[in-house]
């Protein structure tokens, strides 16, 4: 059995999105209950030198996007940007559901036969890495997803939101 790079990448951003926008949306609940500003959940960071909560959504979301955009042989200087967007709960559930609908629009043909694409991608001031499409899905795309949902998700645990591995999961 062949499992499909569209496969993974659009059902892994798919489920990740899902576990996304029920933690937060556990956490906004939280912050209701208690009576506590949403941007103290949404401010938090894991260290000093670390993005907040708000920017790890913020940033998965565009890179997830743009992600299936190079799969889907969009040209470098054609992916979509996305603005840093999204200052409560809501802004950010409602981006996580465009997102996700995005993802699941592209073309699973178009994905699949780009196992084999050159894609060149900044990394960093004055640095660029090049990986085929197989590569890039599943040595890049992947953990980058996952290093930032969890990321969040880790961020609302420290903060006392009552999520868990199956929150996390979107079940």
């Amino acid at each position: 059995m062949t499992t499909n790079l569209s496969f993974i990448l659009k059902g892994s951003a798919a489920q990740a999105f899902r576990g996304l926008t029920k933690v937060l949306t556990k956490a906004k609940a939280t912050a209701e209950a208690a009576g506590t500003a949403e941007e103290s959940y949404l401010g938090a960071r894991l260290f000093p030198d670390m993005s907040d909560l708000k920017w790890q959504v913020q940033m998965i979301t565009e890179f997830a996007v743009r992600g299936a955009a190079r799969m889907n042989g969009t040209a470098p200087d054609a992916l979509p940007n996305m603005p840093m967007e999204g200052d409560t709960f809501d802004a950010l559930i409602a981006r996580i559901a465009e997102c996700a609908e995005t993802i699941a629009a592209t073309d699973d043909a178009a994905i699949d036969g780009n196992a084999d694409l050159k894609i060149s991608m900044p990394v960093g001031p004055e640095q660029t890495m090049e990986l085929d499409g197989q590569t890039y899905v599943l040595s890049f795309f992947l953990p980058n997803l996952f290093f930032h949902v969890t990321t969040a998700y880790n961020l609302l645990r420290m903060q006392g939101v009552a999520i868990g591995k199956r929150d996390y999961m979107g079940l």
